[in-house]
């Protein structure tokens, strides 16, 4: 059982909190003009994909942003020519909370609902079936998880699983025109060529539920296209009739190579014949590889490496990626062009601002062509980069809540990302906030070279002025001195290295009189997920802080929050804010994977102890991976609005209030019925749950318990008399879970069950 998991002991009765409204119509200025999408929480390695969400004409956007892995709507509001496109995160909690890396929208099984495709942990893929509720929203039922394929080698047929990675991204769609989604993936032994999955479904009398692919042995199957990709720089080997055939030229040879490559597949004749887009983790262009076959057999007979030649090529300083979209509802596929290698492990890697290019289809009926138009067009709002670290702070002492963001940084071609603090000033009424963009870089913090720039504001040296720390991505703390009066003003670092104090990695700092002593503490959060407590030992006009082991507490609250997906030392990224809520001192923190998290501060364990976990899903939804979180008023309602950074370098802001009647919908749904169904009783259950399938004929062979966050919980599992499973659930604590089982075709079920006891 996980550590999260161990800390839901400590609560007696542990409940979710209901779900905080987004907020969008805030307004900021930019120049005077209002930021389109501010709130939408920023793009770095976004995805894209057509929806249509709210059942109107217009064709909407998914966008999942693989360096979030967060999945975001975009509703077309729009017109014929006029393309325009609305952030709407109230339905961001209709898609499944396992997403990562990547993921697309298509509708597999024909229904008029797009299905999601999506890269798993497991470096394979996964496919959710998507359904109508009631209410006009979607929901997603798992159907497939590391989808299979069957090989033959003329004797006997083998079944294995299509392997695919964060960096390499499929086509997905009807490759022979036979009305079915087939797939086309870098091929994992070489990586140079495409191996093309065909779907049978439709040839062997399935029902179009089905996904059943076949790869054959032979050079044409193996061999799609009959082009191989170089394995050193951006070239492309035509005419190469066997995958095992080195080509002559000498240039490409046939061994494995980096995974990274991201491919689009769209009819450039509009005709049955797909040809290719195709970007590489090596190169700044995007491949045109047209495809002078047709349906049945694919040969490239010409490639573009710098795509358009004959407009604005596209460029991008790491493997931009196309995706079809109809931006201006005109009727035809227009391309967008975004980053595909993302900056997770690797910041700075990838562009991280302004990072949608727009081509508008100015082709003919015989032929697509493409124009540029702007990065601009499609925006994830506010956008400083990669990691934003948003504070509220009143900056000015007019009693309004402005708002200072620190980032990683942004990139630059030099390979050094430069960080720097962005203000917004709160130029609203105490009770309709507005803001407008002051500095992009907010006291010159540039000039210090910092990385992983994290503020903290609080007075210090008690002359009644806030003053600023700043942590950075060594762990380090710098302490800046307020020179100002009514406006906080930080003209130079007043000391680096403050006091010595250092946290391993990522410092988050937050200043704050944890013991009432009447002296501003330090709390701080790392890159491992722990946060540190180091109280202020010296006087109000003096701060002291010691980093000796008995006067530092490097565990507070015994705090420990991390990525429990990832091999090796995992991450964590602990950002604390504390705040006074009901007379109780409670520590809310962002973490690696976005959930928010919320802790009962105990006034006795400050030193040592562990403080109660009140809630894991504080929003009910991620913001995004390595959130932050800061709590204000900033309406002066009463209630707690809350503002979010992630690694996109974004903003989101939520409320406990509806400012804009938006409504909240469930993050788990329900499967949709069909005549298979899985029947899970009793619920709620007490020590045993058991699941059948509604159909006789049909058996499950696994099931495993999920909690709120998508981690598994340790069951034990066996088969009864009459074909049923069983889960023995005597040592799970009570909450909600999710049952998933998967049946002897592949199929997946998935059902909510309550634990009570």
């Amino acid at each position: 059982m996980s550590r999260v998991l161990l800390l839901f002991l400590l609560v007696p009765a542990f409940t979710f909190a209901q779900p905080k409204y987004p907020v969008t119509d805030v307004v900021v200025l930019r120049n005077g003009n209002p930021i389109a999408n501010a709130w939408a929480g920023g793009f770095n390695n976004p995805v894209f994909s057509e929806i249509n969400i709210n059942g109107d004409s217009l064709k909407d956007l998914f966008v999942y942003d693989k360096a979030g892995w967060k999945a975001m709507v975009f509703l077309n509001t729009g017109s014929v020519g006029h393309p325009s496109f609305t952030y709407a995160p109230q339905y961001e909690r209709m898609f499944p909370t396992t997403l990562r890396d990547w993921a697309v929208m298509r509708d597999y099984n024909r229904d008029g609902i797009s299905d999601i495709f999506g890269n798993n942990i497991d470096a394979a893929i996964n496919v959710w079936q998507g359904y109508r509720l009631g209410d006009g929203y979607l929901g997603y039922n798992q159907t497939y998880t590391n989808l299979q394929y069957q090989q033959s080698n003329g004797t006997t047929t083998n079944t294995a699983r299509m392997w695919t990675f964060a960096d390499n991204m499929p086509v997905i769609m009807d490759i022979n025109g036979d009305g079915d989604i087939d797939i086309l993936a870098p091929d994992i032994n070489g990586g140079v060529s495409l191996d093309y999955y065909q779907n049978q479904a439709v040839d062997s009398g399935y029902s179009p539920d089905s996904l059943v692919f076949t790869l054959g042995n032979g050079c044409s199957d193996l061999l799609w296209g009959d082009f191989l990709e170089d394995v050193n720089d951006c070239g492309v080997a035509l005419s190469v009739a066997c995958k095992k055939e080195l080509p002559s030229n000498g240039g490409i040879i046939n061994t494995p190579r980096h995974q990274g490559g991201a491919c689009c597949g769209f009819h450039y004749r509009n005709d049955n014949v797909v040809s290719l887009l195709v970007a590489d983790i090596l190169c700044p262009t995007t491949k045109f590889l047209e495809n002078g076959g047709d349906s049945s057999y694919a040969n490239i007979i010409y490639c573009d490496s710098i795509f358009p030649h004959y407009d604005i090529p596209v460029y991008c300083p790491i493997a931009p990626c196309a995706y079809t979209i109809d931006g201006n509802n005109d009727g035809y596929q227009d391309l967008v062009f975004a980053p595909f290698a993302d900056n997770i492990n690797q910041e700075g890697q990838s562009q991280d601002v302004n990072v949608v290019l727009y081509y508008e289809n100015i082709g003919v009926d015989s032929v697509n062509l493409f124009h540029y138009v702007s990065d601009t067009m499609i925006t994830g709002g506010i956008d400083i980069g990669t990691e934003s670290h948003a504070v509220f702070f009143d900056y000015n002492g007019d009693s309004l809540s402005d708002i200072v963001i620190g980032n990683y940084g942004q990139f630059s071609q030099t390979g050094f990302p430069t960080s720097y603090l962005a203000l917004y000033q709160n130029i609203g009424t105490s009770t309709a906030p507005k803001y407008q963009e002051t500095s992009l870089n907010w006291n010159n913090l540039t000039a210090y070279q910092l990385n992983g720039i994290y503020p903290a504001f609080g007075d210090l040296d008690g002359d009644g002025h806030p003053d600023m720390l700043i942590g950075d991505s060594y762990g380090n703390i710098s302490f800046f001195h307020n020179t100002g009066t009514t406006t906080a003003t930080y003209p130079t670092m007043t000391q680096s290295d403050w006091f010595g104090i250092n946290v391993g990695a990522n410092a988050a700092p937050f200043i704050y009189d944890v013991n009432g002593d009447g002296l501003n503490d330090i709390i701080i959060g790392n890159r491992a997920g722990s946060v540190y407590y180091y109280q202020n030992y010296g006087t109000p006009t003096s701060p002291y802080f010691s980093t000796s082991p008995d006067s530092v507490n490097a565990s507070f609250g015994n705090i420990h929050i991390y990525d429990h997906t990832v091999a090796g030392p995992p991450p964590g990224y602990a950002t604390p804010f504390i705040t006074v809520e009901n007379g109780q001192m409670v520590l809310y923190s962002g973490s690696q994977l976005g959930w928010i998290y919320k802790y009962s501060i105990n006034p006795d364990s400050l030193m040592n102890g562990s403080f109660a976990l009140l809630d894991t899903s504080v929003l009910g939804t991620k913001p995004g991976l390595r959130s932050t979180i800061s709590v204000a008023d900033i309406n002066h309602d009463g209630l707690n609005d809350y503002l979010c950074g992630n690694i996109r370098g974004g903003i989101n802001l939520y409320s406990d209030a509806n400012w804009g009647n938006v409504p909240v919908i469930s993050s788990i749904n329900e499967p949709a019925l069909n005549q298979n169904f899985m029947q899970v009783y009793p619920n709620p259950a007490k020590d045993k749950i058991i699941c059948r399938i509604s159909n006789n004929n049909i058996t499950l062979v696994s099931a495993k318990l999920l909690d709120m966050l998508g981690e598994t919980t340790t069951i034990t599992v066996n088969r009864s008399a009459d074909n049923s499973l069983v889960l023995s659930v005597t040592d799970v604590i009570n909450g909600i879970y999710v049952i998933q089982a998967m049946d002897s075709h592949g199929q997946l079920y998935q059902s909510k069950i309550s634990i009570f006891k």
